[in-house]
């Protein structure tokens, strides 16, 4: 079975609108094992920029400091991580 990238249009409380894509499930991993410590809690400065990277894919190239406010990024991030984890 091949993996076939699923997409999403996802439009923020800021009225932004983003697009993310799932990855496959050993790089869903490896965004894993960067994002989180050693008690298996998230690490918002390794993981943001893992989901920002590979799972918005538009725009592309995004970087947490392009955001107006820590309340779009928490959001945006959040949503596509549960996109990635769900594809939903």
């Amino acid at each position: 079975m091949t993996f076939t990238p699923k997409k999403k249009e996802f439009k923020s409380t800021a009225g932004n609108e983003y697009t993310f894509q799932t990855v496959p499930n050993s790089k869903q991993a490896e965004i894993v094992d960067i994002g989180t410590g050693l008690q298996g809690k998230v690490l918002n400065s390794k993981m943001m920029p893992q989901i920002l990277e590979h799972v918005v894919v538009v725009p592309n190239g995004l970087k947490m400091d392009d955001f107006e406010t820590w309340e779009e990024l928490e959001e945006v991030t959040t949503a596509a991580f549960t996109f990635l984890r769900t594809g939903q």
